[in-house]
């Protein structure tokens, strides 16, 4: 008996050794199986809640995050003008559809070429900017930036934005009061909050420069930027490829001016500046948590995506 013993307890060790190092995560991956869904508010993601029209053409991206107040970002032809950008027939600004893109682990993304797709709840990301912080991460291939609609211009290229405008026909409250993702024309990637108060710098109001580096264009980059929670005067940081070394940061100074609707694609409800300010680039996905997500959680986040499209 003792004989038979000996090689039962020496497959038993050698089964555990073995299960051990298949489950064990290597301090250079830390990622998780599942993505960290506290505080979201914005899950944008092309293999899910798509709808298409002629083939390819998205009409609507349905946001997948639990309970969200923003449901559904529609194509809109509302302020595609011809002032702004050619517009020969209808059903243009609408991104297309790529499916199962082989530099992506076969996932899809959208395509958007001065296009936009638009959420009409005007309060869904409310309180994001003035105090609850926000963390957002794109998984993003920019192309090379156009900017259409200007000649030389010097205006940033938005993949998202929710910025109020005061002028006509809008004509809403806070001085352009909101925050977004960009590209400037030579290919640096720019974050912002703005808060509408009349201090400093871009076009006369608090537009802090929180810009890195020129990622390569058609190439796939994971792009992260954060506000902190609370009052006062808050750190925005931006984060390339890395949630753990920022690109660059700066001091913010809330106020109480919330944002406007949220548009993809663009800095804002294209009712007045469509195609100026408008990305040029893919879109695999787009987090946004409501709060400054912790280093940690950070990491986390990031290490899901990197598995999900790149690992």
């Amino acid at each position: 008996m003792p004989q038979m013993n000996i090689p039962k307890i020496a497959f038993s060790m050698l089964l555990a050794v073995t299960l051990a190092s298949s489950f064990a995560v290597s301090p250079s991956q830390g990622f998780s199986i599942d993505l960290v869904t506290k505080a979201l508010v914005l899950d944008l993601d092309g293999d899910k809640g798509v709808t298409v029209e002629d083939g390819d053409k998205v009409t609507t991206w349905r946001n997948q995050a639990p309970e969200p107040k923003a449901v559904e970002f529609k194509a809109t032809e509302e302020g595609r003008t011809k002032t702004i950008i050619k517009q020969e027939e209808l059903g243009t600004g609408r991104p297309t559809l790529r499916k199962e893109a082989s530099d992506i682990n076969g996932h899809d993304s959208l395509i958007f070429r001065s296009d936009e797709l638009i959420n009409d709840n005007d309060e869904a990301f409310h309180g994001l900017m003035t105090g609850d912080g926000y963390t957002w991460f794109a998984v993003i291939k920019p192309y090379k930036q156009t900017g259409r609609g200007k000649i030389n211009s010097v205006y940033p290229n938005a993949f998202f934005g929710c910025l109020r405008s005061s002028s006509p026909p809008q004509s809403e409250p806070g001085m352009y009061a909101g925050f977004w993702g960009s590209f400037y024309p030579d290919g640096r990637v720019y974050m912002g909050s703005r808060n509408g108060l009349s201090v400093k710098t871009r076009d006369k109001v608090n537009t802090p420069e929180i810009a890195g580096s020129a990622p390569s264009v058609n190439q796939w980059h994971i792009i992260m930027g954060r506000q902190g929670s609370g009052k006062g005067e808050v750190q925005l940081e931006l984060f390339v490829d890395d949630p753990t070394d920022a690109a660059n940061s700066g001091p913010y100074p809330v106020a109480d001016v919330e944002p406007s609707r949220m548009a993809i694609g663009t800095e804002r409800n294209a009712i007045n500046h469509q195609g100026s300010e408008s990305f040029d680039g893919e879109l695999a996905r787009l987090l946004m948590y409501k709060t400054a997500l912790n280093q940690q959680d950070m990491k986390s986040v990031f290490d899901y995506l990197r598995k999900v499209y790149f690992e």
